[in-house]
Order: C-alpha cells, then sequence, then structure tokens
C-alpha cells in the first residue's frame, strides 16, 4: 500500500531546513536535527529526500524563479542598469515576502561549506547571467571595460544581499523602490 505523503509535514521540513541553516550554517545542519524541528520522523524524511543536499537543492530549486527572470532580461537585451534593478526588485521582493527564504539564500550565498554539486552548477548558470550583465554594461557604457566577471559578481551579490541581511529584522522596511534605485546606483558606481 501506497503512503500518503502530507504536504503539511513537508512544508514544516522545508522551514525547519531554512531555519536550521541560517542558525547553524550549513555544516551545522544533519537530517536529525531537520527532522525533530519539524516534528517528523528521520525515516519519514528519508522518505521524501535521501540526503541534506538533496534538501537543500529542492529548495534552492523551487525557488529559483529569479535566476530564470534575471536570463529572460538578458535575452530582451536589456541595459546592464535595468537588470540589476530587477535583480534587487526581486531580492526585496522576496526579503519582504518570505524573511526566512531570504535569509536562507543570504546564508547559502556566503556560506563557503555549501559546495555541493546544485552550486557548482548554478555557479555556471550565475557566471553566465554575470557575463551578460557585464557584456551589456561595457556595450552600453555603463561598466568599465576593464572590470572582470568576478569583480561584476562581487558587486551584484555582495551590496544587495548585505544591504538585505542588514535592514531583514529592522522595524523599518526600507525594501522600497527608492531603496532599489539607490543600490543599483551604487552597483553601478562601483563597477565604472
Amino acid at each position: 500500500m501506497a503512503r500518503i505523503t502530507d504536504p503539511k509535514k513537508l512544508e514544516r521540513i522545508k522551514k525547519a531546513t531554512m531555519e536550521l541553516v541560517v542558525k547553524c550554517g550549513y555544516n551545522g545542519v544533519s537530517i536529525s536535527n531537520i527532522a525533530k524541528k519539524a516534528k517528523v520522523s528521520n525515516g519519514y524524511l528519508y522518505r521524501h529526500y535521501s540526503s541534506k543536499d538533496e534538501l537543500i537543492e529542492d529548495l534552492v530549486e523551487s525557488n529559483s524563479e529569479l535566476l530564470k527572470n534575471m536570463f529572460k532580461m538578458l535575452d530582451e537585451k536589456s541595459t546592464a542598469e535595468k537588470i540589476i534593478f530587477s535583480f534587487i526588485n526581486m531580492l526585496f521582493t522576496v526579503a519582504t515576502d518570505d524573511p526566512i527564504l531570504a535569509k536562507f539564500f543570504y546564508t547559502l550565498v556566503f556560506d563557503q561549506s555549501y559546495e555541493i554539486k546544485k552550486r557548482r552548477d548554478n555557479n555556471k548558470e550565475i557566471n553566465r547571467l554575470i557575463s551578460g550583465i557585464l557584456k551589456q554594461g561595457i556595450k552600453n557604457n555603463e561598466i568599465n571595460s576593464k572590470t572582470t566577471l568576478e569583480e561584476v559578481k562581487l558587486v551584484i551579490f555582495t551590496i544587495p544581499f548585505t544591504y538585505i541581511a542588514m535592514n531583514l529584522d529592522s522595524e523599518e522596511n526600507k525594501f522600497n523602490e527608492r531603496e532599489v534605485k539607490r543600490l543599483t546606483e551604487i552597483c553601478l558606481n562601483a563597477l565604472k
């Protein structure tokens, strides 16, 4: 007889995983402590995910709309400014709508122990995206022609993610269009 999957339990597992990654870092999380926090058995968790890596990959993949939207903008031959603005705006939307998801992504972006295969695959996609921003920026004189791929990646990820992390728990919600424009300006100025 097939076992029935409880969507509420799966949501608890995903939420527990994100909260634990934020609190303990990637290496500080285990299937056992995820199951305990989600109030499910280890066996139940293993029925759906063979490992912590698979669970985290699923969380990242199920929230990969950000990258897809960025590639769409690249395909439309947009300016670097519009692409960066859109990226920051989407990050702000995530931070406003789901703060724990924003913290989870922030933690994974900056946690050097998170080096599973999917991250390497995502890095290839991110490098392709950053390369597109760099080419568009140089073509439109928005970015200095001596700027490297690594410099663009550093600016695009460090400034917005750090700004969000600094303001995520504050009473004052700074995630508005004015701030998106200002951070876009800061990023472009850093790349000139």
